[in-house]
């Protein structure tokens, strides 16, 4: 019987929504909830600040039609609230230990964006969510051993480019790269890992001192154990720090700090077994083992073992290497224009907005994945490990000094990296925005060849 709407109470009899209608939405509400946890969880896990987290997090939230919704994202902790007139929602998730390849970046950076630009369904994201999770490095262990190897023989050219330190590296980062594989999802021993590899690494590189081995031992205990060294995490969080989000970044900072502690533990207790005076940690090179072009060979090396070792696509390759030549241009032009802490802050002041141009415009990699490693080539950690390795064996002052110079080039190159990415929203965006993408304005200029 068709019911008139003129009658009293039939608008609201029409209004009305039945207790299994309620029920359905109210899982589907909960579901989203979900799933915009494990999404929040997942970009964090990537090292995006605090704040892009939180902001991508709103869109997927305005996508799906929410119109009440809250995220505070902090490093280790997730907070959603879905709050409207009649009830307030508020959960929470805390997934610690999670550390994601370049790969799952990517795949996980191509979730969000998949749901920014229309609704998901949240099982269907979920899922999405859990493959990403469960996928397989593309290349074998031995192939991410290798990429270590790389990794460290590419940081020792750019540190100290002697054939003596390069071979060594070669070797100790052999021995690390088996060591993570070992220890890799082990619970307290992957914790342990940073300490028992420095302690390792620096007893077997002390005693080949002892006994006339010509390398920088120092040097190469760097090169060895940079994939350790928290240069990317000091340089987020000042910036987070920079913008206001104290929590966050102070929690990144102190754990970046306590990483560094740990690796200077191993090394501490390796260096009171062996007990060798301070000028033995650095040997000078000779002039005729310097060559121009052998940073540039570093970089070229440190890009490919990075795409090995942490399992990047090799579509990414090109704009990793483009943007570490970007990093390494801008900090030697730096250098000879401005000389001190100002050739990290040029750096990052240009390889800040090139990340992301390469993410948004030019259909690369996520910033992350290209922005990171360039700022592990800038190489503030290995700086604050020089100089708490000088403090360990008693080498006091010059230790001081090489702490305090990391903590100011942290600051400037996270400065550089704020400033970049004002310039970039300031002058790059809203041209690009109005151009169209890079694909679009291909599109555009076939159509009118045609």
């Amino acid at each position: 019987m068709a019911i008139d709407a003129t009658l009293p109470g039939a608008a609201e009899a029409v209004a009305a929504v039945s207790p299994a209608d309620a029920e359905r939405q109210l899982r589907e509400r909960r579901r989203l909830l979900r799933f915009l946890l494990r999404l929040g969880h997942l970009l964090l896990a990537t090292g995006a600040p605090a704040g892009v987290v939180e902001t991508s997090l709103r869109r997927v939230a305005q996508t799906c039609q929410v119109d009440h919704f809250n995220a505070l994202a902090l490093p280790t902790v997730v907070f959603v609230n879905f709050a409207d007139e009649e009830v307030q929602q508020i959960e929470f998730t805390a997934e610690q230990g999670l550390v994601l390849r370049f790969d799952q970046i990517e795949a996980a950076y191509e979730l969000a964006r998949d749901a920014e630009r229309a609704p998901i369904d949240p099982a269907e994201g979920l899922k999405r969510i859990n493959a990403i999770l469960a996928m397989q490095p593309r290349l074998g262990l031995a192939w991410g051993v290798l990429g270590h190897v790389l990794v460290t023989v590419g940081i020792a050219l750019v540190l100290r480019p002697s054939a003596d330190v390069v071979g060594a590296a070669a070797f100790f980062g052999l021995v690390v790269g088996v060591l993570k594989v070992l220890a890799r999802d082990r619970g307290v021993i992957t914790t342990l890992l940073p300490t028992v590899a420095a302690f390792v690494v620096t007893l077997v590189s002390l005693l080949a001192a002892r006994h006339g081995f010509a390398a920088s031992p120092i040097y190469v205990l760097v090169a060895s154990l940079v994939t350790f060294l928290p240069g990317g995490t000091l340089a987020i969080a000042t910036i987070e720090l920079a913008y206001g989000d104290v929590v966050s970044g102070g929690t990144r900072l102190v754990s970046g700090l306590l990483q560094l502690v740990f690796l200077v533990l191993g090394m501490l207790a390796a260096a009171s077994i062996i007990g060798l005076p301070p000028d033995t940690l650095f040997v000078p090179v000779a002039d005729a083992a310097v060559r121009a072009w052998a940073p540039w060979l570093g970089v070229f090396l440190f890009g490919i073992g990075h795409t090995l070792h942490y399992s990047a696509r090799l579509s990414t390759l090109p704009w990793l290497l483009a943007l570490l030549c970007v990093a390494q241009a801008g900090q030697l032009v730096g250098n000879a224009a401005f000389g001190g802490y100002m050739s990290g802050f040029f750096a990052a002041l240009l390889i800040t907005p090139a990340s992301y141009m390469v993410q948004y415009r030019l259909g690369g990699p996520p910033s992350m994945v290209t922005f990171t490693p360039a700022l592990w080539l800038l190489v503030p950690g290995s700086l604050g490990l020089i100089g708490m390795a000088e403090l360990v064996v008693n080498d006091r002052l010059a230790g001081v000094e090489n702490f305090v110079a990391t903590l100011f080039s942290i600051v400037a190159i996270a400065l550089g990296s704020v400033i970049g990415t004002g310039v970039y929203n300031a002058l790059f965006e809203p041209v690009l925005q109005r151009a169209g993408t890079m694909a679009d304005v291909m599109l555009r200029y076939l159509r009118l060849r045609r």
